[in-house]
């Protein structure tokens, strides 16, 4: 069972080797190599910054506060409906780590061979014998102590690899459902491409802008033939380059939900494999096979959250000194809020 949302509720998980949140901080904290200076937590710094962009982004758009300029919003908006930066896949990845480096310290070599002394040593002993006897029994603990060890192991073994193998898998179908939400967005963006419902809407609101402006300038007094024709000339330059202007920034959109397109579904199909190699190793015969195939995975994941550049589609931005500039960039904004609008209403 999966939530529907994007990065939802994950019904699969452990409860009895979850983390608690001081666990997992503290190993987020430490060196990912002993008396190394780089930590866990530095594989998700890049993820990091964007997401906290994101989420104050989200916060400010919902006490109407927002002060961006308009290439910034544009990005951060797109960023936000395509649910790619989510506190939820954040903390899968974190978990993910947290499991792998658990399951890489099971470690069965150590404490079998320590058995298999202690058994040589044993066989040597005589339990008739009085002075041997202390030693029989010390030595009959410790091998107890160890099988107990490698039994807790053995448990703890397929606990750590069904967990690990349930997170990868929930990432993995979030991303699907990221391409899928892409894809729909890239076909409302083409639809309104070229149907120009709003561009017509737009270009009518600026003729309606213009005749209000002569008719005003009537009430002063005449007008001159000239003054009309050179405000004819300046609004049809005003109308194509507001045609232009929209089929650009359309076309951004367009560019960074085909990035976040191609970035989910290259990760989905990675971990998709992955997944399946870990579906036919259910019977867990290997350990050190485990640890190489989840350790793939973490490296995978690593990528998935900073191998990514989605911010190449940046629309410019126009510099409002004239009239006209402002008259663009106010249309231009009321542009993409309606884009956006349908977004989410869809």
């Amino acid at each position: 069972m999966m939530d529907s949302s994007i990065f939802g509720l994950r019904f699969k998980a452990n409860d009895a080797i979850h983390p608690s949140p001081d666990e997992l901080q503290g190993f987020l904290e430490s060196p990912k190599k002993e008396g190394g200076r780089e930590r866990h937590r530095d594989d998700l710094a890049y993820y990091g910054q964007h997401l906290g962009r994101i989420e104050e982004f989200e916060r400010m758009q919902k006490l109407g506060a927002a002060q961006y300029d308009f290439s910034e919003k544009m990005l951060l908006g797109v960023f936000s409906h395509s649910h790619f930066f989510k506190p939820a896949l954040k903390s899968a990845v974190e978990q993910y780590k947290y499991h792998d480096h658990r399951l890489s310290l099971i470690d069965f070599k150590k404490p079998q061979a320590f058995i298999r002394s202690a058994q040589e040593e044993l066989a040597r002993l005589n339990p008739k014998k009085k002075d041997d006897q202390p030693k029989i029994a010390r030595l009959q603990s410790m091998i107890d102590q160890r099988t107990g060890e490698i039994e807790a192991l053995k448990a703890r073994w397929p606990a750590l690899g069904t967990e690990l193998r349930n997170l990868a898998a929930y990432i993995q179908e979030n991303l699907v459902k990221i391409q899928k939400l892409c894809e729909a967005t890239i076909t409302l963006l083409v639809g309104l491409q070229i149907a120009g419902d709003k561009q017509n809407q737009l270009i009518e609101d600026i003729k309606v802008h213009f005749k209000e402006q002569v008719r005003d300038n009537l009430q002063l007094g005449p007008v001159t033939k000239q003054y009309v024709e050179n405000l004819k000339e300046d609004v049809a330059k005003l109308l194509k380059q507001l045609s232009q202007i929209v089929l650009e920034d359309i076309y951004a959109l367009t560019r960074v939900y085909e990035d976040i397109h191609e970035h989910a579904k290259k990760f989905a199909g990675q971990l998709e494999e992955l997944v399946r190699q870990a579906d036919k190793n259910k019977q867990r015969k290997d350990i050190d096979e485990d640890k190489k195939l989840f350790g793939r995975v973490e490296q995978t994941l690593v990528s998935l959250l900073s191998d990514y550049r989605l911010d190449s589609a940046r629309p410019a931005e126009l510099g409002a000194v004239t009239e006209h500039d402002r008259i663009l960039a106010a249309k231009r904004k009321e542009l993409l809020d309606h884009v956006f609008a349908l977004l989410q209403k869809d």
